[in-house]
């Protein structure tokens, strides 16, 4: 038999106060719905269902075939969310996993904990609760006078001894497919507020099926993010859990407080982070590398013994034994090669350098080719774009460009060349050339006098 896993996230989630659906909001710059995803995808889930319902295109266009989509048009509580998914299930046997679309910090080894103990307890309906020292707002788990579980009674409905249980409704569940879904049909509305409740099948199911619980050890893996505050503690929890897994597996990062390292970022033993740094996206650093402090990767690859402190760099890629920064921007598939140098305030964009390649400072790279040990000289400037489209430079090898230069693409410069500074170049420029693009200069003396009369002294 296949496990299944039902995500409940159609809700707006009106707490969070955007525009997106919920499980849609980034936290460390992935929407959530992506962790809870990934770690069902690493369990031993065959297949993962998602109730989806407003702005679902935002949910489909993240995760695209990874998942089946069943709809909700109308929120009708949790009860009718796994209603939408009745027709589904319904010829698929065996187990599924049930659980909101806002519990990102779940971890794939507790699913799987959560379904062992399912299987071997014999249960239909498994609820997985925790216990919490402040349980407010949540609903309690009451139990019989032998410990088995009666009901989940919501906070608004506890008595005055409910409100004192500790132990709570997670909002997971694992049930048995043939016997769940079935009764789903028989769930009726919460006279109160007009909604269907999972909670309510605890006692449809305790009649002639064997009803139990599973208790988490860490509370943060199953909490609930509503809000923007709770983003915040779910990113603490998360940035704790990352950089802690990175340092026991070699990582140096100093002041970890003030590291935040994405979920799928990739770090190598003896690489070195710096305070105040944030990596996130698909990034991987290679051995020996040190980065920031103050410095910004995203979906970048950094090879080994490369140095990037206090710069951007987003979608590129640093070769071997290259520094970058400080200041530094690296863009739109830079590819920067081996051993280069990327300097004070440098930007480059979708350019590709070789080996042993110069900018070291106030330099604009943009759609480029370059060859190896190439000089660029303080105040040079791929000249890119007219106005309509962007244009391509292609520097070959050994070339010196000299200070404020203006390279006016399209335009090919060929090997062993020499650009005079403060030339703006717009010709092709042959190998071996030394190219001066710059008037004469020229000096007009006694020229200040026409230019400032001297005011009257005041007597």
């Amino acid at each position: 038999m296949k496990n299944y896993a039902l995500v409940l996230a159609a809700g707006k989630g009106t707490r969070m106060k955007t525009d997106i659906p919920k499980v849609a909001f980034p936290i460390l710059k992935k929407p959530m719905i992506e962790y809870i995803v990934e770690n069902i995808e690493k369990s031993v889930v065959d297949e993962t269902v998602l109730v989806l319902g407003y702005k679902r295109e935002y949910i489909e266009e993240i995760l695209g075939n990874r998942s089946s989509y069943v709809y909700q048009e109308e929120q009708l509580g949790t009860g009718h969310a796994a209603m939408q998914a009745t027709n589904y299930f319904k010829d698929k046997k065996g187990n599924t996993f049930i659980m909101p679309g806002d519990v990102p910090l779940i971890w794939y080894k507790d699913i799987n904990k959560m379904f062992l103990a399912h299987e071997e307890n014999g249960n239909d309906l498994t609820v997985v609760t925790a216990i919490y020292d402040n349980p407010k707002s949540y609903g309690r788990i009451v139990r019989n006078a032998q410990g088995a579980i009666q009901a989940i009674v919501e906070e608004n409905d506890c008595n005055e001894y409910q409100k004192t249980i500790k132990e709570i409704n997670t909002g997971i569940y694992i049930v048995n497919n043939e016997k769940f879904f079935p009764l789903l049909e028989k769930l009726e509305k919460n006279p109160k507020k007009g909604e269907y409740y999972i909670t309510d099948m605890i006692a449809l199911m305790k009649k002639d099926y064997k009803v139990g619980t599973y208790t988490v050890k860490n509370n943060s893996l199953v909490m609930g993010v509503n809000d923007l505050y709770s983003v915040s503690i779910a990113e603490k929890y998360l940035r704790e859990y990352i950089n802690k897994s990175h340092m026991l597996n070699g990582v140096s990062i100093i002041n970890p407080e003030t590291v935040t390292i994405g979920h799928n970022v990739v770090i190598e033993s003896g690489v070195i982070i710096n305070p105040n740094t944030t990596i996130t996206g698909n990034t991987v650093i290679k051995t020996g590398a040190t980065i920031g402090p103050n410095s910004e990767l995203h979906n970048a690859l950094v090879d080994e013994n490369a140095v990037v402190r206090h710069s951007l760099v987003y979608d590129s890629h640093i070769g071997e034994g290259t520094t970058v920064g400080p200041y530094a921007h690296l863009r739109d598939h830079a590819d920067i090669g081996t051993f280069n140098r990327v300097g004070n305030f440098v930007e480059v964009k979708n350019t590709k350098t070789g080996h042993k390649t110069k900018m070291s400072h106030l330099a604009y790279v943009g759609d480029a080719e370059v060859g190896d040990r190439v000089n660029f000289g303080c105040g040079s400037v791929t000249v890119n774009y007219d106005g309509v489209n962007k244009h391509k430079t292609i520097i070959g090898s050994d070339v010196f460009i000299g200070c404020n230069v203006n390279l006016v693409a399209p335009i090919k410069v060929e090997d062993n060349v020499f650009i005079a500074a403060g030339s703006t170049v717009t010709k092709d420029i042959p190998k071996g050339a030394l190219s001066i693009a710059r008037n004469q200069q020229i000096n007009k003396e006694d020229y200040f006098k026409n230019l400032i009369k001297p005011k009257p002294e005041k007597e």
